[in-house]
């Protein structure tokens, strides 16, 4: 079971009482004059665009200097088809025994698995059906799929999402990838990562059919069990816009129900050879309940490059080492209760399109946890922007 990573804060407070009535030196007054606070950085009134014009001038921009922030030249920003808001809702009868023999032949290329299928309901104490077979297998091939649409299925069932991180590739980055090692092996990423690319263009949809591309995001070298491998994670596209591959919380106040926002993506394993040895999806299957599309009205590069650097401290300029567009699926959970009393909750779900400014968790890299950020996301219908850093787990 991975426990949550505990940050800790120290505070100087010695070394503040003694400079705290010494003169400030010259040299650090003029460095100030380098940075601005961030509520004297002036907003731009720009109006609305279209989806077409979402990048006018993005080489300049990308190009241009900042009161408050540097753009790394890692920044790779896809044009979307469409934008638009998205109500969302759990695919229903997905745990089905006809499902796990879809997934069986699509991963394993077999049916030969498909006579011991059956309902762990019971067995694992659950409320909900759960298919699969050789449940939490050590050594044989191993498929779930439950009522909610958590799937995995595992040829190789040592080999589960990203665990033992020992380096972490932006496959995202439009950069060649380079090599690296792999069980004594020598490994070219970018071939194994076209080969999943590929992959997932034939068979990712097996269950979830929502989605119209999936591709490589960011890839993990791990080590569990003495082995290591590669684990990738995979973007989900919904006309040109891929889903958030970042989970974190947020505290709210004066409500009762539970808002949070989490990943939407898919985890996909291999070893030395181009050969998927692992996939799962990170939370539900999800279909869309209704969309109302927004391409006449959004915010554009120019004005969300402006809209972040109000956001950005006047002490010291932030790095911003990518800038995504993406869906934010934002989950609330409502309770509300049955006339005998009996507590029910209802959860709904939405996914807004944001600008995602990116920028390395320093602050929190270890070897034992997925790539840590802090992002300012900024809504590209209403200009809302939020500061967040990404939640991550220990092994």
């Amino acid at each position: 079971m991975r426990k949550k990573y505990a940050k800790t804060i120290s505070c100087l407070l010695a070394a503040l009482l003694l400079t705290g009535c010494q003169a400030t030196p010259s040299s650090v007054k003029n460095k100030a004059k380098d940075y601005t606070n961030s509520k004297d950085v002036t907003v731009d009134k720009e109006e609305f665009v279209s989806v077409d014009h979402l990048l006018d001038n993005m080489d300049s921009l990308l190009k241009a200097s900042y009161q408050n922030m540097i753009l790394a030249d890692t920044i790779h920003i896809e044009q979307p088809q469409s934008v638009s808001v998205l109500q969302l809702e759990i695919q229903k009868n997905l745990a089905t025994p006809e499902n796990v023999k879809k997934m069986s032949r699509t991963i394993l290329g077999t049916n030969k698995y498909d006579h011991l299928i059956k309902n762990f309901k019971k067995q694992c104490h659950f409320d909900y059906d759960i298919y699969g077979i050789n449940y939490n297998s050590k050594k044989d091939p191993e498929i779930q799929i439950d009522a909610s649409g958590f799937y995995v299925i595992l040829p190789n069932p040592k080999l589960f999402g990203a665990y033992g991180i020992r380096a972490i590739y932006h496959a995202d980055f439009g950069q060649p990838l380079g090599y690296c090692t792999l069980n004594e092996k020598k490994v070219l990423l970018d071939t194994q990562c076209q080969y999943v690319n590929n992959w997932c263009d034939k068979k990712a949809d097996v269950i979830e059919t929502m989605y119209d591309d999936f591709r490589v995001k960011t890839i993990y070298k791990c080590k569990s069990d003495g082995i290591e491998y590669l684990a990738y994670d995979i973007c989900k596209y919904y006309k040109g816009i891929p889903f958030d591959d970042i989970s974190y919380s947020t505290d709210q106040e004066n409500t009762t129900d539970t808002i949070s926002y989490f990943s939407n993506i898919l985890n996909i394993t291999t070893l030395d050879q181009p050969k998927i040895e692992g996939m799962r999806n990170n939370n539900f299957c999800f279909k869309i309940k209704s969309e109302k599309t927004h391409n006449d009205k959004l915010i554009s590069l120019k004005r969300a490059l402006n809209l972040a650097e109000t956001q950005m401290s006047g002490a010291h300029k932030s790095e911003i080492i990518d800038i995504d567009i993406k869906y934010l699926i934002c989950e609330t959970a409502q309770t509300t209760y049955t006339d005998t009393g009996k507590e029910k909750i209802i959860c709904s779900y939405e996914a807004r399109p944001v600008w995602s400014f990116i920028m390395d968790n320093k602050e929190h890299q270890t070897k034992n946890v997925q790539w840590s950020r802090k992002f300012i996301n900024i809504d590209m219908i209403t200009g809302k922007v939020e500061y967040h850093e990404s939640d991550n787990w220990d092994d």
